[in-house]
């Protein structure tokens, strides 16, 4: 029995079959796509693209976990959303974010998942909160931007202050300066007239006071051996002196302590009531007998020519 053969057409349809599928395999190689894997889909909305496009790179802390997938511009919004894909072993946290970040220094940019720490873990089709970085062009117009603030203030502060010097090198100011200047030329010239004869006068006076003291000089010396010979006086009697004072003291001490002394003589008479009321009693008994002899001195004082005695 022979062999059925294929058909050309049958040939060329498998081999333009195998070639689609090829092209397929291909394209999805390129931009790092698993065929055979299924990923789960998420979405973010920026405000705008930043150089975000089909096929970037999306990263976690810099490893490839997935592939944007498209963007396009949503007009009742005005916002940009970005479909990417993220493999399934790679969970993402409900609490993450995907952030606009620049890959190199040549400007390619990536989607950077910044992932939570939250238990729930996001599903295929969920929108996931979305951040946007400044990119370097950016970064660099907010310099200039910046800088371009600060010369223009920098400039006005310069004019302010050139025009302060320009009215301060007026004419009428620098008449006035030169006025002053003049003025105060001649204030310095007077003022050293008055320094060079108030020095010459007060070096004359030093130099007669330095005459008198030379001339003073023995009755200083005079006054000063006798300052000493009287300190050597003193420096000998004093110590008698301090002594006798010392006794003297003593015998005071001596003299106050019979006083307090209530057993002593001194001590009773101040101590002693009794003998207080005593004599305050006889003062008072002497007081009426001296009244009594000035009011009747006959009762005591008998005086007769003849010697006859009264009754």
């Amino acid at each position: 029995m022979k062999k059925k053969k294929l058909s050309r057409e049958v040939k060329i349809g498998i081999y333009g079959l195998s070639m689609v599928l090829l092209l397929y395999l291909g394209i999805n190689f390129i931009k790092s796509r698993d065929i055979f894997s299924r990923d789960n889909t998420f979405y973010a909305v920026y405000d705008n693209s930043d150089g975000i496009e089909a096929s970037s790179p999306v990263t976690i802390k810099g490893f490839r976990v997935g592939t944007v997938e498209k963007v396009w511009y949503d007009v009742p919004t005005g916002k940009v959303i970005a479909e990417f894909s993220v493999g399934k072993h790679y969970p993402v946290p409900t609490d993450s974010e995907a952030k606009i970040t620049s890959a190199s220094l040549m400007g390619s940019k990536v989607i950077d998942l910044r992932l939570g720490d939250a238990p729930d873990h996001l599903e295929s089709g969920d929108t996931i909160r979305s951040v946007m970085e400044p990119g370097l062009l950016q970064m660099v117009t907010t310099e200039y931007d910046n800088l371009k603030d600060m010369a223009t203030s920098l400039v006005e502060r310069l004019s302010k202050a050139l025009d302060g010097v320009n009215a301060v090198l007026s004419e009428e100011n620098v008449a006035n300066l030169s006025g002053v200047l003049a003025h105060a030329h001649a204030i310095s010239g007077n003022v050293d007239k008055m320094v060079a004869t108030d020095l010459t006068k007060t070096m004359d006076n030093l130099q007669k006071l330095s005459a008198e003291l030379n001339s003073a000089a023995p009755k200083i010396t005079n006054i000063v051996n006798r300052v000493e010979t009287m300190a050597d006086s003193m420096s000998t009697s004093v110590p008698a002196l301090m002594s006798g004072a010392e006794r003297a003291v003593d015998r005071l001490n001596t003299t106050l302590a019979a006083i307090n002394d209530a057993e002593g003589s001194v001590g009773k008479l101040i101590y002693d009531k009794e003998l207080y009321h005593n004599l305050t009693q006889a003062s008072e008994s002497l007081t009426l007998l001296l009244q009594d002899f000035k009011a009747n001195p006959g009762r005591y004082i008998h005086f007769s020519v003849f010697g006859r005695r009264d009754k």
